[in-house]
């Protein structure tokens, strides 16, 4: 099969940029369009290995050293230990995609597909690459959130901070929770009054006590739950770390409160499963 040094750099450009991505997107690290770009530009160069004349040995080497230079480029040196996880990822969804090639034309006996010392040509339209690498990269995005996805009823404990004051409370993840300020686009995990009395505004404190003259500062939230409806008072704490399957996680929420809300369940918050990805 003839293969054009244009096509093989551009493929290789094109599948390093999704590999890249969804490295991140399974890792939980997120990178700049220009670094993810220019390390898929590299990726791309670094194919041209593929029609050098080398052993195993040699291939294996070159590939080793091209591929934490690709890392490099995407996401920085970090630890050692981090760096080597991004590399084996990069390298094991690289595995998947040169093997799926190899596969394919073993299995067809095409000669639409060449694959050697990692990398892939294929000899099909930009209509069909773009689909495949969607579908590819579409499935590794939805195992991410499957396996992010909390289970119903998970607990996380909640530290806040505010007014001068810190309360930590036990919250439950609930997928139903869909308060949000539409102001600001911010979550709001909600609080049992009780749970967080220490931290309230002063506006917070007199608006759930009947009052309405102070609520700067605060977001008047309309909700509902099993027990009726109601307005919660939220407003944004001085810090929000929620503690999770042994993480801990910085948030950017809001805290609502509203008279009677949770009372008698034996939690003291409610959040969003979204907040936790």
């Amino acid at each position: 099969m003839t293969v054009y040094l244009d096509v093989l750099i551009v493929m290789n450009v094109y599948i390093s940029y999704f590999t890249l991505r969804a490295a991140g997107r399974l890792l939980h690290t997120e990178t700049g369009f220009r670094r993810t770009a220019a390390a898929a530009v590299f990726g791309g160069l670094s194919s041209l290995a593929a029609l050098a004349d080398t052993g195993i040995a040699a291939s294996l080497l070159i590939k080793a050293v091209l591929t934490a230079v690709t890392v490099l480029i995407a996401f920085g040196a970090g630890s050692l230990r981090l760096f080597a996880v991004r590399a084996f990822v990069c390298v094991t969804i690289s595995m998947l995609i040169c093997g799926s090639a190899v596969l394919l034309h073993e299995l067809t006996g095409s000669d639409m597909v060449f694959a050697a010392n990692g990398y892939v040509y294929l000899n099909i339209s930009a209509l069909v690459l773009v689909i495949s690498s969607a579908v590819i990269y579409g499935t590794l995005c939805l195992i991410r959130r499957i396996a992010d996805s909390p289970d119903a009823d998970e607990r996380v404990h909640l530290t806040i901070a505010g007014n001068g004051s810190t309360v930590s409370v036990d919250a439950v993840c609930d997928s139903g929770n869909y308060l949000r300020d539409f102001l600001t686009g911010r979550p709001v995990v909600l609080c049992k009054e009780s749970s967080v009395r220490e931290i309230l505004p002063s506006g917070a404190a007199a608006f759930l006590a009947g009052g309405n003259d102070d609520v700067r500062g605060l977001r008047l939230i309309p909700l509902r739950t099993a027990s009726g409806s109601g307005i919660a008072a939220a407003f944004l704490p001085d810090s929000l770390t929620a503690e999770y399957r042994g993480e801990s996680k910085k948030l950017d929420a809001l805290v609502g409160v509203c008279r009677d809300a949770l009372s008698g369940e034996p939690f003291d918050a409610v959040i969003s499963p979204k907040l936790l990805r």
